[in-house]
């Protein structure tokens, strides 16, 4: 084989193979917590255009902070956490390009957030499915890991 090939095959492989890097997890504390938190409630209907599973919900935590969860299962989709009266936004998940947030969960007592996000990615079309860990109270994500999505319980259903 020429060298020339060789080198576009390694061009062509090595992206594969970086996606690949982050390992997929079937358990562990992440899963646990996200398993044992109740659903934030996903809206679908009149004024989400198009239809799609969003969030918009406004909680207290146990410290007394006022947060409102906003997101979207849409491209660039991303679950945003507004504290309110200040109106800082901070970014909790964003799983990237075709990668859209399916469920999010809360655990009160702890006032962390757990964000699933699914998709396709764009490049090799692999599924993937990513979980994300987020502290309210300390507000910073605390873990991203990639899933196994059998590993999950069922979706949060939408009401």
């Amino acid at each position: 084989m020429r060298t020339s090939a060789k080198v576009a095959i390694f061009v062509l492989l090595a992206p594969e193979a970086l996606v690949g890097c982050e390992g997929m997890i079937r358990n562990g504390p992440i899963i646990s917590g996200y398993e044992n938190a109740d659903c934030i409630p996903v809206q679908s209907g009149p004024g989400i255009t198009p239809p799609m599973r969003a969030w918009d919900y406004t909680t207290a935590t146990s410290t007394g902070l006022t947060v409102r969860i906003l997101g979207a299962a849409a491209p660039g989709g991303q679950i945003v956490v507004r504290y309110i009266p200040e109106g800082t936004d901070i970014v909790a998940a964003d799983a990237g390009d075709y990668i859209y947030p399916a469920v999010v969960r809360l655990d009160r007592g702890n006032g962390t957030l757990f964000i699933k996000a699914s998709g396709i990615t764009a490049a090799f079309s692999q599924p993937q499915t990513w979980l994300f860990e987020y502290d309210l109270n300390n507000r910073r994500q605390i873990a991203r890991k990639r899933v196994d999505p059998s590993a999950l319980p069922q979706e949060c259903q939408i009401k």
